[in-house]
């Protein structure tokens, strides 16, 4: 009698060999007959019946290491601390930015730069921007410019810091998280702390080592 195959658990298996693969290999050094061949008997077809591409793969996993957030993870009793504890949130989750750190050709190419700026300014902006508004309103922020902080924050963070991560050293990227600390409390909004400081510290070592 043949075995069927449960479609939740080949899809489940596909992903697991991708993740090690993307994070031995990196994402851009993995082929698809890579991925097949560490999948013991199963063919380029069966992916394809459950992926469309690697990339594809590549986005499921960066959303599974999300844990159902969509970028941010809003705790805190201020809208302060839920900024603050959201950064801190991305820079401990370790397995998705080694992930993301992987696929250092394709997060370069023209079309993702152009999406991730795009997604940025149109969808986490304004999302960012509710959680300042509600920490000027319970006092717990200062600042004028709810707006321009949230964009500052995104562009610094997610576009200057992480379309650089690849071509600069741990001490240069140690120095422009420095900045942007100071920056911050220039602005009179200290959302980077000692302990945030040493968070990205660690996660730097972690994905140059």
């Amino acid at each position: 009698m043949k075995k069927t195959r449960n479609p939740e658990q080949t899809r489940k298996k596909i992903l697991a060999v991708s993740e090690k693969l993307f994070l031995e290999k990196g994402y851009d050094n993995t082929s698809i007959q890579d991925i097949v061949d560490g999948l013991g008997g199963m063919t380029k077809g069966v992916i394809y019946h459950h992926f469309q591409s690697k990339f594809e793969i590549f986005e499921t996993l960066m959303s599974a290491s999300d844990n159902g957030n969509t970028f941010f993870d809003w705790n805190g009793a201020t809208g302060f601390e839920k900024i603050q504890n959201s950064i801190k949130s991305e820079l401990s989750s370790f397995k998705k930015q080694s992930i993301a750190y992987s696929a250092g050709v394709l997060l370069k190419t023209p079309r993702i730069i152009g999406e991730q700026y795009i997604q940025s300014f149109e969808t986490f902006v304004p999302e960012l921007e509710k959680v300042i508004r509600e920490g000027i309103q319970d006092g717990s922020i200062q600042t004028d410019f709810p707006k321009e902080i949230a964009e500052l924050i995104l562009l610094l963070l997610n576009l200057w810091i992480g379309f650089q991560i690849h071509d600069l050293e741990a001490n240069e990227l140690k120095r422009k998280i420095l900045f942007i600390k100071k920056t911050f409390e220039g602005l009179g909004v200290p959302l980077i702390d000692d302990d945030t400081l040493q968070i990205a510290s660690v996660l730097i070592d972690q994905l140059k080592k």
